[in-house]
């Protein structure tokens, strides 16, 4: 054990150690505030004695707990603001530091809306809380300012002869360009639709007072200056359509023209043959499912109502196969021409012999077309037009060719006709028969010489 005075003097030592300490410890708060608007700032970087040391908190408030025994260096950055340093005192609790935005630039690009160009001397106003500030596009339309990061301003355009407009600007932390196209004052559009269809129309010429302002674009839009307070005669031309004409006063509140054409009246003729070129009347045109008229006598019909546009047209008649097909009418009237193949029927063709046995492998023939040969029961099926009389012809080695004609008529479904050849005569045959008669007929004749000879010398030896 130590000794009382040991312990007394132990205590002492333990004391003074502890108040060396207490006071070796010092607190500083730092508070992080906007220069401008005095908010408090959170997330700004603290830096001590070069070293990173902590955020602001939502406060904008950081605890810095040092020594006491030596100044600090405190440095605090934060995005869009200038960075601040500064060494502070060892004995320093509590510390404001005052952030001033960083200085970007934000610039202003106007254009005519209309033409695209630039516009030079418009009046460009830009402001803040604390600041106006007011400049003029120059030759390129533009007008270039210094501003403060993470500010809101107020944008105020003005020009000659143009709509005024407003915005508001929000800068970041980055230098910033906008653009804006300004409605001239005297800017007035005209929209050209189809009046059917709703379908913008381009390249319609728009004259103001006989005047051309110009065409529409591929929107059906055009868009031209004009004097407000004047009346004009609006004239609207496209190829296909109808002429549009208005007198109207264009007032101070009008803005946008819309006018429908409506499509003119190009006509086409339809122009119908069979297939041997022959005009055909009676014939029924449909023309989008509708009956339109009969073809005349020379085989036309005249749509004269017809505007451009496809349509889709039928032509029918009994006995002809139904021909469709699209038209594309255009800016000219034009000639359509339809060639209708006659309906056909099945035609069964028989051949026989005169003893009216069947005839297999003849050759058929339909208005001198091969269309095949009979088979083993001596016939062939074949396909004719009806109502058309058509001559079936039929050749076989050994036999005389024969044809006849044939009408199928509408409805027939079960046509037959039956071709007889007769046998070719064996004129080989024939000459060999008719060359042995002549040679028995010459034998004849010479026996019968022979004979008178011999009975003349037989008479003369006996007279003798």
């Amino acid at each position: 054990m130590y000794p009382p005075r040991m312990r007394f003097l132990f205590a002492i030592l333990l004391i003074v150690l502890l108040c060396s300490s207490a006071q070796a410890t010092t607190t500083l708060l730092i508070t992080v505030q906007d220069s401008i608007d005095n908010t408090t700032l959170s997330h700004a970087t603290v830096f001590v004695n070069n070293a990173n040391y902590a955020r602001t908190n939502s406060l904008g408030q950081v605890y810095l707990t040092h020594t006491g025994q030596d100044d600090q260096v405190i440095k605090i950055t934060k995005t869009g603001y200038n960075d601040w340093s500064q060494t502070v005192s060892k004995n320093t609790t509590v510390l404001l530091v005052n952030l001033s935005r960083q200085t970007l630039t934000f610039t202003v690009n106007l254009f005519d809306s209309d033409t695209l160009n630039p516009i030079t001397g418009a009046n460009v106003t830009l402001t803040s809380e604390n600041l106006s500030q007011t400049k003029l596009t120059d030759s390129s339309g533009s007008a270039t300012f210094a501003v403060t990061a993470t500010t809101i301003y107020t944008l105020n355009i003005n020009a000659a002869n143009y709509e005024s407009r407003s915005s508001t600007i929000e800068m970041g932390t980055e230098n910033q360009e906008v653009q804006y196209k300004l409605l001239s004052g005297n800017s007035f559009s005209f929209v050209v639709k189809d009046k059917d269809s709703g379908k913008a129309l381009s390249d319609a010429e728009v004259r103001l007072n006989a005047i051309l302002a110009g065409k529409t674009d591929e929107r059906g839009i055009l868009i031209t200056p004009v004097t407000r307070g004047k009346t004009y005669t609006i004239e609207i031309k496209r190829d296909g359509y109808q002429t549009y004409t208005e007198s109207r006063t264009i007032g101070e509140s009008d803005a946008i023209f819309y006018a429908t054409l409506t499509k003119a009246p190009v006509g086409a003729f339809v122009y119908i043959t069979d297939e041997s070129k022959k005009a055909m009347s009676n014939v029924d045109v449909y023309v989008n499912g509708s009956l339109a008229g009969t073809s005349n006598e020379y085989g036309r019909m005249n749509l004269p109502n017809l505007v451009a546009g496809d349509y889709s047209v039928v032509v029918k008649k009994s006995g002809y196969l139904t021909q469709t097909r699209t038209v594309s009418v255009s800016s000219q009237s034009q000639d359509y021409t339809f060639v209708m193949p006659y309906e056909s029927a099945a035609l069964t063709i028989f051949v026989q012999d005169s003893d009216k046995k069947v005839l297999s492998n003849v050759s058929l023939a339909v208005d001198g077309t091969v269309v095949g040969l009979t088979d083993d029961n001596g016939q062939l099926i074949t396909q004719v037009p009806f109502g058309v009389d058509v001559n079936i012809s039929a050749t076989k080695d050994g036999y005389s060719p024969a044809s006849v004609k044939k009408i199928v008529g509408q409805g027939n479904a079960t046509a037959t006709v039956t071709i007889i050849l007769e046998k070719n005569l064996d004129w080989g045959l024939f000459s060999m028969i008719a060359i042995g008669a002549i040679a028995i007929i010459v034998l004849f004749v010479i026996i019968r010489i022979l004979g008178r000879g011999q009975h003349h010398v037989m008479r003369r030896k006996n007279e003798i």
